[in-house]
């Protein structure tokens, strides 16, 4: 049900605004009793609905429309990101392997309801189905009676919202864990959303939402932790002088490592991106290259961790077609127009792993991106900065900041933001082309990893590394 959303440009620090443009939704409330099922299974009746190109882009159109009275350039941003990313092949993505379907407003609900019990509680542990099955029983079928859920032509209509909100709310928390601002995030959601510390005081079980402490086995990261006001167990209060005990939660083998086996090779490409203030900027992207002749764009996650076959009908963008002559590469994408670059002559270069039995670096990343309006004339500065700190024990800090400032010139109003992000380390492995993280709460996650290169025949640039789909450099 996770999947990393890339919504770049000023997008990612105006979701919450972007979500409170929405109109309000009839989300259920947590107190009410659960629907009682004739066969105490029951998912509640089918709330099946047409989908089309219209309707969806009806449904964007709107959310921009409202979003541009409030806040006219995060609706700028937003029309332009989802002009590019279709928010359906996205979310259909998103129930990848969950039993939920993407015609059924009560599954596009519940699937909903779900998200933003694990964006409050910020778990990535996937629900199990039969929890699945009983959130949309106790939540989403007692509504199947009501408007608009009731109205064939109505539910269809809020099916859409439901499913534009989930992209841009799981992209918001994604984004939010990245720059270490996830209390904000929760704090700027609008009062319509089932409050974050509602959430938090259930539990995600095979019986669906109950409190925390009640029967029933967890089925989405809970690990019995007290209700408010409980008193913990003396088992459970760490003796004097002793490190709290972490839940450590052992990283699944990857699900997809036969994707190595079909690629020829791991490049990276020159592209335009936007850099602070919105100044056009050269970025560099990692390409993989398959012999069968695709290609593909990585992103955050570790290749061996992407279903590429849900990839390519949620992000197709990402997928093209190459051939090779010599040193001549050329690269066709989904626009249909090939480009031919040579290798290491200023647009195209190889990607390098770490060297075999290589685990461990000694070196800080740095990386500075951002958005705006400045550099075009305009008001809006944001710029952020990330870092990573990698030492030879196999430890790592992270670190960053994340400002935005208004000048005010064209409204005489000016205002500034800035927000260091929260300090992140653990432990860290190097594998490849993987790099796994591995938190103090004993959570791992495994991202794409390469270093750059130098020169012709092209040698490693360790000075430059991609993490994720993101290149850094040695700020040294």
């Amino acid at each position: 049900m996770i999947q990393t959303i890339r919504l770049v440009g000023l997008l990612v620090p105006l979701l919450p605004g972007a979500l409170a443009a929405q109109e309000p939704a009839p989300f259920p409330d947590l107190r009410t009793p659960p629907a009682q099922a004739r066969d105490g299974r029951s998912e509640g009746p089918a709330l099946p609905f047409s989908t089309s190109a219209e309707l969806r882009a009806a449904t964007v159109a709107r959310h921009v429309r409202e979003l541009r009275a409030t806040n006219p350039v995060a609706a700028a941003e937003a029309a332009r990101e989802l002009e590019r990313h279709d928010y359906d092949a996205i979310f259909r993505g998103i129930l990848a392997d969950t039993g939920l379907r993407a015609d059924d407003a009560g599954d596009v609900l519940t699937a909903f309801i779900v998200l933003q019990w694990m964006v409050a509680n910020d778990t990535s542990v996937e629900p199990s189905p039969a929890a699945l099955r009983a959130v949309r029983r106790r939540m989403a079928a007692p509504l199947a009676g009501k408007p608009p859920l009731s109205q064939p032509a109505a539910r269809a209509a809020f099916a859409e919202q439901v499913k534009l909100r989930t992209v841009l709310h799981q992209a918001g928390w994604q984004a939010a864990r990245r720059l270490g601002t996830l209390p904000t995030f929760l704090a700027g959601l609008p009062k319509d959303f089932i409050p974050p510390a509602k959430l938090r005081a259930v539990a995600l079980t095979d019986d669906g939402l109950v409190a925390r402490g009640q029967a029933g086995g967890p089925a989405g990261g809970d690990r019995g932790t007290p209700t408010p006001g409980e008193a913990p167990s003396a088992a459970s209060i760490p003796a004097p002088g002793a490190a709290p005990p972490v839940a450590v939660e052992p990283l699944a083998e990857p699900r997809h490592a036969a994707n190595w086996d079909g690629v020829e090779g791991v490049y990276f490409r020159s592209a335009t991106g936007v850099g602070v203030g919105g100044m056009v900027v050269i970025e560099y992207e990692p390409l993989i290259l398959f012999r069968d002749g695709t290609s593909y764009e990585t992103g955050d996650a570790a290749l061996e961790d992407v279903d590429l076959a849900v990839e390519r009908t949620a992000r197709p963008r990402r997928f093209g077609r190459w051939t090779r002559t010599g040193d001549a590469f050329v690269l066709t994408g989904q626009g249909g127009k090939p480009q031919e670059h040579r290798l290491q002559d200023g647009s195209f270069f190889r990607a390098f792993p770490a060297e075999p039995g290589e685990r461990t670096i000694a070196r800080s990343y740095r990386r500075l991106s951002g958005g705006g309006t400045s550099a075009m004339g305009g008001d809006v500065t944001v710029a952020v900065s990330n870092r990573y700190d990698f030492r030879p024990d196999g430890a790592y800090g992270r670190g960053g900041s994340v400002g935005a400032t208004n000048s005010g010139a064209s409204t005489g109003v000016g205002s500034a933001l800035s927000r260091q992000r929260a300090p992140e380390g653990g432990r860290y492995a190097l594998d490849r082309h993987t790099l796994t993280l591995t938190g103090p709460d004993g959570r791992s996650r495994r991202l794409f990893f390469a270093f750059g290169s130098q020169k012709d025949p092209p040698q490693p640039d360790r000075e430059m590394a991609f993490i994720g789909a993101s290149v850094f450099s040695n700020p040294d």
